[in-house]
């Protein structure tokens, strides 16, 4: 099994989208998979609030069209499963319970950002840090046009640093490349 560790430079970014789009990915090209929830944010209760399409089995694995979704104290159970791949969301880095060592141990570490001018300099926080040198950045709602600026200013990380497209709806697989590539597929 692989594992995916997705987290984010601030709140409200969009690394939970991010990870359920790498899960529809590896879904896609016919992978098993399962999403885990790391944060501190309790999604998935609220996810039960809002969708009514959400079911879950006797051990109170959660699904969302199809997508296995466990909390963190389920982890264990996730892993007995035996899937190809678990995507973790980790949420932001910046919050009290991130954990990071957890993090910095999964196969393939994605840190999720923005380059507007609030976002931006979370991002240089996490490119400041030594031991986040070895993630894939994710970037969403870059212009492609400044889309060769931003890679440049991310200087040696710019082969690690990706751009996502317009994703409304995270439960909806908007096809893209950069998923392929970072996960080595």
């Amino acid at each position: 099994m692989k594992t995916v560790g997705v987290a984010g430079c601030q709140p409200h970014i969009g690394t939970t989208t991010q990870a359920l789009q790498l899960v529809l990915c590896l879904i896609e090209h016919k992978y098993s998979v399962a999403y885990v929830e790391m944060g501190d944010r309790d999604y998935l209760s609220k996810l039960q609030e809002i969708y009514e399409d959400i079911t879950a089995d006797k051990s109170k694995v959660l699904y969302c069209r199809n997508i296995p979704m466990y909390t963190g104290k389920q982890i264990i159970l996730a892993n007995q499963r035996h899937y190809d791949y678990t995507v973790k969301d980790y949420g932001c880095i910046n919050s009290p319970g991130f954990e990071t060592i957890s993090f910095l141990e999964q196969d393939i570490k994605v840190v999720v950002g923005g380059t507007k001018a609030n976002e931006i300099e979370h991002v240089e926080k996490i490119l400041e840090e030594s031991c986040y040198a070895d993630v894939n950045y994710i970037f969403s709602f870059v212009p492609l046009p400044e889309q060769r600026d931003i890679k440049e200013l991310m200087r040696e990380r710019k082969e690690n640093t990706y751009f996502a497209v317009y994703t409304p709806d995270p439960f909806v697989y908007q096809e893209n490349d950069i998923y392929l590539y970072l996960l080595g597929e």
